[in-house]
């Protein structure tokens, strides 16, 4: 259900869509409100994972719009923010996204620990970049940074067509770097974009996943897959970090 991995003082997991208790297209560990799941059954699927995480913290979410907004958590009754990544400091809590093919980022300092919800969209705006400043003017040191990508759409599975090139070209980067074109279909890679912002960040510590969302639907929440199958209604598998109990 969950992979935990450890570092220095820190914990942090991707969750899979499984071990959880909501049904049909949200079997099983759905974490996702809003999206129709029964509400009972997301909160139970939300405790599952807090006990087999970290049972002594609360998780923290935010509500995720695919912006370049970080919020920092001061304290572990936030009124809940509208952005895509949290810092925190505070050994009582845990900090969640939820993700379904967007990837989620896992970013640790010496003190400091947050999380990324980095969508395309979200990524394109700067998000990575907002995210690691906020680190930096909290006085942690870039060579102390580290950040570990999860599990989302790799290049294979990210199909796209001439409104993605439109969308894109507003913002000022090199996207031909970051599109292959295979049979006269376009793919997106939304790993070696991640990879070159980190390097433009001169980020020399980070882990980026090679899984991918799509092609592992008995395992992950796939919007994509989802949607080429006609089903609406996507779960959101979760992500957390904290500091160790």
């Amino acid at each position: 259900m969950i992979k935990t991995f450890q570092r220095e003082n820190f914990i942090f997991c991707f969750a899979s869509r499984n071990g959880g208790v909501s049904e049909d297209s949200y079997n099983s560990l759905n974490c996702a409100n809003g999206n129709g799941d029964k509400f009972y059954n997301i909160l139970k699927n939300r405790e599952i994972i807090r006990k087999k995480f970290s049972p002594k913290k609360k998780i923290i979410f935010v509500n995720q719009i695919h912006s370049k907004k970080i919020v920092e958590i001061k304290n572990n009754n936030p009124n809940i923010k509208f952005a895509d990544a949290m810092i925190s400091s505070r050994n009582d809590i845990s900090l969640a996204i939820l993700t379904a093919d967007c990837a989620p980022i896992i970013v640790l300092g010496k003190k400091n620990f947050g999380i990324i919800h980095a969508g395309w969209k979200g990524t394109i705006s700067g998000i990575i970049e907002t995210s690691i400043e906020k680190f930096l003017k909290k006085g942690e040191k870039l060579e102390n940074i580290f950040c570990h990508v999860g599990p989302h759409l790799q290049r294979k599975s990210f199909e796209i067509k001439k409104d993605f090139l439109t969308n894109i070209k507003r913002h000022d980067i090199d996207y031909l770097k970051f599109i292959l074109i295979n049979k006269k279909k376009m793919y997106f890679d939304l790993s070696k974009l991640i990879q070159y912002i980190f390097k433009k960040l001169k980020i020399k510590n980070f882990v980026i996943s090679k899984e991918d969302t799509f092609s592992k639907p008995a395992k992950f929440f796939s919007y994509r897959y989802y949607n080429k199958l006609g089903i609406k209604n996507c779960g959101r598998q979760i992500s957390l970090v904290s500091i160790k109990d």
